[in-house]
């Protein structure tokens, strides 16, 4: 320990005597150690200079002040005479810290006492400071920091006044001592350097330059707080910090472009962590504009470089700078590296980011030559880098990831034993709560798991398998990351037998997951982060069920599947419970899912927004949500809400069930199932489909549907798929159920209901079987069950606990048609269909032609009970969420529709193509148009799963509503069965014109 790590403590030991006020924690042994080694530290009589003179003053007012306090409490001589001594030297430099007494009895004896330094005498202390930092940034050597240290210490004790000067003085120990943590590690200098930047910020006027300064310094700081702790609350302070000296500095302000570079970091470290993409795309123009503004020969033009190169590596879909992200990275790092010689402090970040960035275009590529290169600059990095460097993790991890790839290609699993011990060195050198343990665990988790598969030891399996499970559960990580690991420690138990285990795992994936589409994200950066994991839920729920844990894999399909759909129907639930046991907590919480539901963020609300609006909504969501997070955490301290929000038990989701099975379809590497839910259990039924079958046929299917020219070959692969369906699926969930023969005239039709996942929801279910004219017609879906569809367990239970309009209140109708949209081709037979329904419904609202426009429509969908439209609908099956129907003026989004609360509403019928067809991305979401007309109240929707015949669509909504006025009791679902089956007796081998056809609903 040296003498500044010896001051340090005295100072803390000082700091805690001012806080407690106990005499006792001068007086105790470890105290009167820690003085005695400082004093005799220094040697009081030598003339010293420079350095060495500043370190003695500071040691001198430490030792002075312990020893003077110790007197005030016990009268000691010796501490007195001691205290006397060290305060003559102090005397020399910083009078005002002498106490008065001993201020008077030096002048009484004509002992030399000093005027305060002047400031500019100051402001040169504080210069020095600088000057020894800078040296250090060029040549690394710690000794200049610790020197450094000394001249900003003595610059602000020296100091009377809490001025800007004084405040200077601290801002710049705040670098420094920043500088030396990420030089060293030690967290102390860290949190040293926070608490000083503070004490700095708090005394600088709003208008002073010194606070742009500050501000950069502090948010420095506050970026290094957050990638120790994992605390998002540091990240936003440096976020804002960083935002208002940035964008607010002259253009001509000296230290802008230092300002854009922390800001940059700060944006870069939020995506990371949460994955706003909006972070990334700003972090990305700042630090293409701190490089812009820095001048050539500049010293940190280098640094900066590598930081432009950074951003443009992991840039998410942002193209300010350039067309190829991996070759200009590489350029840039090539270009930087010239400038940060061996020795110089950035030369092991800027190695480092060239392995990684090299690995990455190998990736894109597949250039061998990059994976050999990325293996050479890993390997220099950690060369290069200090062994006790806050990067050194950083720095042998990219070496293991680069010695892991080149292993796979290069067939060379040998290589995989020097990655092992990079990476439990790394580990090795990280608190077991530091959110970078996730990245090293689970890196090394899935080297051991490849040396396992090359050399056949179980060891090296269990130890991946203990690996990842560790990585998920470091609690400072993003949430991403432990979904991740949690997902590689489920596919490795799976493979190994172990469904047991791999259930486990798979379900704390699930729960990260939803950690991970946090409700302090907007909605496109939610969808691309679920939909990483798209194969989430099917594994989960098949490693259940080989685990024999059926009632399990219900719950986890539910868990995981519409995960978006279950944060909203979070605002539409009354928590009844909650106001009764408490009432203040659901007001409060109403109002956060309130203010968080009208921050809109559908695509449509996104693209005409200004930058700073948008970023002001971040923020203000990113509050909200975790507002949300903490009075949820109160909610669930209360007896009896420990569930409160969280995904529901079996116990719960089996009332789905109450008025008929529903079957939920799973498809997985790990196998097959159907699982239907009944009221009393749950059955499982195997399904002879492989998943890459699956897959073929939703291709072939999708193919038929939108890319096939010819209308027979369409018809036919549309038949034979409907006949796979029926052998594969269909017919065996209905054979388990008992329905294995159609339904007699006059017979009680059976109600199902299909929650499928995965690629299964591409597929028209209700209309699986052999439909051809050979066959006799009764293998099919449509002849032994009525159907319906619910997006997931939750919403058919809401939609059941939120019966319609009492019997007499008035059911007023709307009808929405447009034969002719601007842009899109005509619909002649639209207008008879609507025309056919206004004249069954003349009290209904009608809109039409360029009446009907999104504003119109929103403004009578408030009013009505039951809605039809006539018109275009469009789904990208790639982007769900930019389904719309097409009105006069323009889209009327998904998103934008489910926004609205409709508190009459009851059957909406879509006439219109696509309007139940999800995405093959995010098929787990349920993201569909009539699944979005049910969240905004609907409690029943006929939509369609592809493209309907114009012609064809007035006789089965003219069908479907001459049903439903003979029946007593509203059953749509019925009305659509019945108008289905007639249209298929007239035209059997028409499917593409009944089968699109179904109902959502309870």
């Amino acid at each position: 320990m040296n003498i500044q790590d010896l001051a340090f403590r005295m100072e803390e030991r000082l700091d805690d005597f001012y806080t407690s006020g106990d005499p006792a924690v001068l007086r105790e042994a470890e105290a009167e150690k820690l003085a005695h080694r400082l004093y005799y530290a220094i040697d009081w009589l030598a003339p010293y200079t420079g350095t060495d003179a500043a370190r003695a003053f500071n040691v001198a007012l430490l030792l002075a002040t312990f020893h003077f306090q110790r007197f005030q409490y016990d009268g000691s001589r010796e501490d007195a005479k001691r205290a006397v001594f060290l305060y003559q030297l102090v005397c020399l430099t910083a009078p005002h810290h002498v106490p008065e007494t001993v201020l008077s009895s030096f002048r009484e004896h004509s002992d030399e006492v000093n005027d305060t330094p002047s400031e500019s005498r100051l402001a040169g202390y504080t210069a020095q400071g600088v000057n020894l930092l800078k040296e250090a940034e060029a040549n690394g050597e710690r000794q200049l920091l610790d020197d450094a240290v000394e001249w900003c210490l003595l610059s602000a004790r020296a100091n009377p006044r809490q001025d800007v000067l004084w405040a200077e003085a601290l801002v710049t120990l705040g670098n420094v001592l920043t500088r030396r943590y990420e030089y060293t590690g030690d967290e102390k200098d860290l949190d040293r350097a926070f608490h000083v930047t503070v004490k700095a910020v708090e005394v600088i006027p709003e208008d002073d330059p010194c606070r742009l300064k500050a501000s950069s310094g502090f948010g420095h700081i506050a970026i290094r707080m957050f990638q120790r702790t994992g605390e998002i609350h540091m990240l936003d302070l440096a976020v804002n910090a960083l935002r208002e000296a940035a964008y607010g500095a002259p253009a001509d302000f000296e230290h802008r472009a230092a300002l854009l570079t922390n800001l940059s970091s700060a944006l870069s470290e939020r995506y990371r962590h949460t994955g706003l993409a909006d972070a990334a795309a700003e972090a990305l123009d700042a630090r293409a504009e701190a490089v812009r503004i820095t001048p050539h020969g500049h010293p940190d033009l280098p640094s900066r470089l590598v930081n432009l190169a950074s951003a443009l590596a992991s840039r998410a879909g942002h193209a300010a700078v350039g067309d190829d992200q991996h070759d200009e990275a590489v350029t840039l790092l090539r270009e930087a590296l010239p400038f940060v010689p061996d020795g110089h402090p950035d030369r092991p970040g800027c190695l480092h980011l060239l392995g990684g960035v090299l690995r990455a275009r190998f990736t894109q590529k597949g250039d061998p030559r990059d994976l050999a290169d990325a293996v050479d600059a890993s390997r220099s990095a950690v060369q290069a880098g200090t062994a006790s460097g806050y990067l050194r993790p950083d720095l042998l991890r990219g070496l293991a990831e680069a010695l892991s790839a080149y292993a796979g290609h290069f067939a060379e699993p040998g290589v995989l034993t020097e990655a092992v011990t990079a990476l439990q060195e790394a580990d090795g050198l990280l608190s077991d709560d530091h959110p970078d343990r996730t990245e090293t665990l689970s890196a090394l988790g899935f080297v051991l798991r490849d040396r396992f598969k090359a050399t056949g030891n179980t060891a090296d399996r269990d130890q991946a398998v203990a690996a990842l499970r560790a990585a998920s559960a470091v609690p400072t990580a993003p949430a991403q990351a432990r979904a991740l690991a949690a997902v590689g420690a489920g596919e490795i138990a799976a493979d190994a037998k172990d469904f047991t285990g791999a259930t486990a795992s798979y379900a704390l994936a699930l729960e990260q997951l939803e950690l991970t589409a946090w409700r302090g994200l907007e909605r496109p950066d939610r969808e691309r982060l679920i939909a990483k994991f798209p194969s989430l839920v099917a594994d989960a729920a098949a490693c259940a069920v080989r685990a024999g844990k059926a009632e399990r894999a219900v719950e986890l399909v539910e868990q995981g599947r519409g995960i978006m759909l279950a944060q909203a129907l979070e605002t539409r639930t009354d928590h009844r419970d909650l106001r009764v046991r408490a009432p203040e907590l659901a007001d409060r919480l109403s109002e956060i899912l309130d203010e968080l539901e009208r921050l809109s963020d559908s695509p449509s609300g996104l693209a005409t927004r200004e930058t700073q609006e948008r970023r002001r909504a971040h923020e203000r969501r990113a509050a909200l949500a975790r507002r949300r997070e903490e009075l949820l955490a109160e909610i669930r301290a209360l007896p009896g809400h420990a569930r409160f929000l969280r995904p529901p038990s079996f116990s719960t989701l089996r009332a789905a069930a109450a008025r008929g099975p529903v079957v939920l379809l799973a498809a997985s590497q790990y196998g097959c199932w159907a699982l239907i839910l009944t009221g009393a259990d749950v059955r499982v039924v195997p399904l002879a489909v492989d998943v890459r079958q699956l897959a073929d046929q939703a291709v072939a299917f999708l193919h038929a549907l939108g890319g096939e020219p010819s209308p027979l070959k369409a018809r036919n692969a549309v038949l034979d798929s409907l006949a796979w369906l029926w052998k594969k699926v269909a017919g065996p969930v209905l054979d388990a159920l008992g329905c294995s023969e159609p339904v007699g005239p006059g017979g009680e039709w059976p109600r199902l209901w299909w929650c499928p996942t995965g690629l299964f929801t591409l597929f028209p279910l209700h209309a699986a079987g052999n439909h051809r004219a050979a066959d006799s017609g009764t293998d099919t879906a449509l002849d032994r069950v009525i159907s319906s569809y619910t997006p997931t367990l939750r919403v058919l239970l809401h939609t059941r606990e939120h019966p319609g309009p009492p019997a007499g209140e008035d059911t007023r109708g709307l009808i929405v048609s447009l034969p002719s949209t601007p842009g899109r081709p005509d619909l002649p037979a639209a207008e008879n269909e609507a025309r056919a329904l206004h004249q069954r419904y003349p009290d209904a609202q009608f809109l039409t032609g360029p009446a009907a426009t999104t504003q119109a429509v929103t403004r009578a969908l408030t009013h009505c009970s039951w809605a039809h439209f006539a018109c275009h609908g469009s789904q990208d099956i790639a982007q769900p969420s930019r389904g719309a129907l097409m009105l006069h003026n323009g889209p009327l989004m998904l998103w934008d529709l489910a926004n609205l609360r409709l508190p009459h509403a009851e059957l909406a019928f879509l006439s219109a193509c696509e309007t139940f067809r999800g995405g093959v991305v995010l098929a787990d979401e349920a993201i569909t148009f009539a699944a979005a007309v049910q969240l905004a109240g609907f409690r029943h929707v006929v939509g369609t799963l592809w493209s309907i015949d114009d012609a064809q669509a007035p006789i089965v909504a003219d069908r479907v509503y001459e049903n439903l006025s003979r029946q007593d009791t509203l059953d749509p679902a019925a009305a659509l069965h019945a108008a289905v089956r007639a249209m298929r007796a007239e035209r059997p081998q028409a499917v593409l014109n009944w089968a699109p056809y179904v109902h959502v609903g309870p």
